[in-house]
């Protein structure tokens, strides 16, 4: 088990981070003594998971890989 600066210290991220995190649910932690605890495993679980491209960068996504649109229009005097 690691605390929250160790856990932190091995990501290379600060420790507000990952509080941060545990409270959006993308890191399971549990509580003991008012210190959050995490193991090893899920450590690399959230680093292979913060790794990974979101948004339009998911290879999955239906509009990953599209041009266009975007910036303004021209006025058209007619």
């Amino acid at each position: 088990m690691l605390t929250i600066p160790q856990a932190a210290a091995r990501l290379g991220v600060t420790p507000d981070t990952l509080r941060q995190q545990i409270k959006r649910g993308l890191l399971n932690a549990t509580r003991a003594g008012g210190v959050y605890l995490v193991t090893a495993r899920e450590v690399a679980r959230y680093d292979e998971y913060r790794k990974e491209p979101r948004g339009f960068a998911r290879p999955d996504h239906p509009l990953h890989g599209k041009r266009g649109g975007g910036g303004r229009r021209k006025k058209t005097d007619e």
